[in-house]
């Protein structure tokens, strides 16, 4: 999952320009993407200062990457498992109960730790005690960003040093809106669970009731970002569901495929593993070793995205997509 962080922080920091017309800019098995959908996405995750061609075309090529996945996930109808519906629901019931007007908003960053609601107890060991590192390293003052984008699986935030769009109460799930709203600004969190893993949490901004940004003026744009911010939400939760059954559930499984990946590219993690028993010899600890049947975090996700690479691929030949990319040249961002 490279472009899209799996938390609904749905709203933008600036304004969707709303034209009369709304043409196509792609169709993903037959399913067409209308340039303020395109738009709508691509503002909310990028973060630089200036639009150009290369960022566009680069975003554009994750995007289909994306809506394949979702595409794949609505195929298999996981739309119907219980724990999908019972989160879409409380969305849902929250939205009708709160009016946007009147929620503060936060800014956060976060590290994810993806953890299966299937994980064994020896599965969920391993997770809590690598996001209790990486927590200790953030204690000693190590960079949030840099451990963000080293070892994050919300790929989508990573990139960006782990950064959420700005989201208010109701549009996230309740574990992960709880501590974002407890924090102060600069704040760190400890680790926590919630639907999707393990996250440490940053606030990196807060507005109060009465101070909150007037980020949508125009009724009509106002509705298009609320249709986009509920699409997206639940896109995020068939994307997980996904990747988790045909990447990391495979790839914590695959143990002859994983040494394969590991004969193949060991060189390139040389450095990695003489660092490795370097800190076993030191501090007499337990380390992941090729020797033992184990390998470094490094390698796992690594392997990782190879599986994603390979499904992708796939289902660019099951699936019919054409992108009109005369339509992505000028996207109206502000």
């Amino acid at each position: 999952m490279k472009f899209y962080a799996l938390i609904a922080a749905m709203l933008l920091s600036g304004s969707i320009a709303f034209a009369h017309t709304d043409p196509i800019v792609m169709i993903i098995n037959g399913q067409s993407v209308k340039k303020s959908e395109f738009e709508y996405f691509y503002q909310k995750n990028h973060l630089g200062n200036t639009v150009d061609s290369k960022s566009v075309k680069v975003f554009a090529d994750g995007f289909v990457d994306y809506k394949l996945k979702v595409q794949a996930a609505k195929d298999a109808h996981l739309d119907t498992l219980p724990n999908i519906r019972r989160v879409l629901k409380r969305y849902h019931d929250t939205e009708a109960c709160e009016s946007m007007p009147d929620k503060g908003s936060v800014h956060v960053a976060h590290i994810l730790l993806r953890l299966g609601q299937k994980a064994s107890y020896q599965e969920q060991e391993i997770v809590k005690n690598r996001i209790d590192s990486i927590y200790q390293a953030l204690c000693k003052g190590a960079d949030f960003a840099d451990l963000a984008k080293k070892y994050s699986d919300d790929k989508g935030s990573a990139v960006n040093g782990g950064t959420l769009a700005w989201f208010t109460k109701g549009q996230t799930v309740q574990a992960f809106e709880k501590k974002a709203f407890s924090l102060r600004k600069g704040e760190i969190s400890r680790p926590f669970m919630s639907e999707f893993g393990y996250h440490i949490v940053k606030l990196l901004d807060k507005h109060g009731e009465g101070n909150q940004k007037n980020y949508v003026t125009d009724a009509k744009v106002e509705d298009m970002q609320n249709n986009y911010q509920q699409q997206e939400y639940v896109e995020s939760l068939l994307l997980n569901e996904i990747c988790q059954r045909n990447i990391w559930d495979k790839a914590a499984t695959d143990k002859k495929g994983l040494a394969a990946f590991y004969a193949k590219n060991k060189k390139k993690y040389k450095w990695e593993l003489k660092r490795l028993k370097k800190m076993n010899r030191k501090k007499n600890i337990k380390v992941a070793l090729p020797e033992d049947g184990e390998y470094p975090d490094v390698v796992l996700a690594d392997y990782q995205d190879s599986l994603e690479k390979q499904w992708v691929a796939q289902l660019k030949k099951k699936y019919k997509v054409v992108v009109f990319r005369s339509m992505l040249t000028t996207p109206n961002i502000h």
